[in-house]
């Protein structure tokens, strides 16, 4: 299967590469001191890679555990469980490249590793309010669907691993992206959350199946998609089914 190149994917490359540049230049701590100019890079981009790797899989464990809490926490929570993968990073590669750094050197790291991350983390922040993708009643997330399928009536979006499947009148698509991110960027439209793992728009529903007692949403290209308990209530509220 084809699956297309998405901005969210683009933007992060570009994204790495020049946050990897930028300390490459800087070499904050003098970290990679004495290594030639393309190694130097090669090494601090390699870095933000993986942390940004990181991330992808432990911002949703952290916004799951913590939702109650203030983003704040949020952030520092992830900058210190960050700052322990990439300091593990550091040592594995010193491990492999020259020598294992005394014990006693590890919490220096760990410091250093954390002071980087929250900075990165404060940028990122940054950057997502500048976005502010909670007041544009969805705009942001029509520039990602994909050219073969934009300009049609979004009916729905499901999560796919990684990946999350955009369906409209014009058929569907997959592009790389978080469900969370993506239900943050439809703040504003007319739908809902059906399931954890859908997010259905009003004007894509063709009909109520009801099932055993159980409730699903019949879309206009015949997908039925569920409707699970912890966000039935909600779907009641707002008139969808009685």
């Amino acid at each position: 299967m084809k699956l297309p190149i998405s901005r969210d994917l683009i933007l992060h490359v570009l994204w790495t590469v020049g946050i990897g540049s930028f300390l490459a230049v800087i070499d904050p701590f003098g970290a990679s001191r004495g290594m030639p100019p393309f190694i130097n890079w090669v090494y601090w981009t390699g870095f933000v890679a993986y942390g940004t790797l990181v991330a992808y899989f432990i911002v949703p464990l952290i916004e799951k555990v913590l939702k109650a809490w203030p983003p704040v926490l949020h952030y520092l929570a992830l900058s210190l469980i960050l700052s322990v993968f990439v300091s593990a990073g550091i040592l594995a590669v010193s491990m492999l490249t020259s020598a294992l750094p005394p014990l006693r050197f590890w919490p220096k790291l760990y410091g250093y590793v954390w002071v980087i991350s929250v900075g990165i983390t404060v940028v990122m922040v940054l950057r997502e309010q500048h976005m502010n993708p909670a007041q544009n009643n969805g705009q942001n997330f029509e520039k990602r669907i994909p050219a073969e399928i934009s300009g049609g009536t979004l009916y729905a979006i499901n999560a796919e691993d990684h990946y999350l499947r955009i369906r409209t009148s014009r058929g569907s698509a997959l592009i790389l992206m978080r469900l969370g991110d993506a239900l943050a960027e439809l703040n504003g439209m007319d739908g809902l959350r059906t399931h954890r793992s859908w997010w259905v728009a009003r004007d894509g529903v063709e009909k109520i199946e009801r099932t055993n007692g159980k409730v699903a949403l019949q879309l206009r290209d015949g997908t039925s998609t569920p409707v699970s308990r912890t966000y039935a209530p909600a779907l009641r509220k707002a008139g969808w089914f009685s």
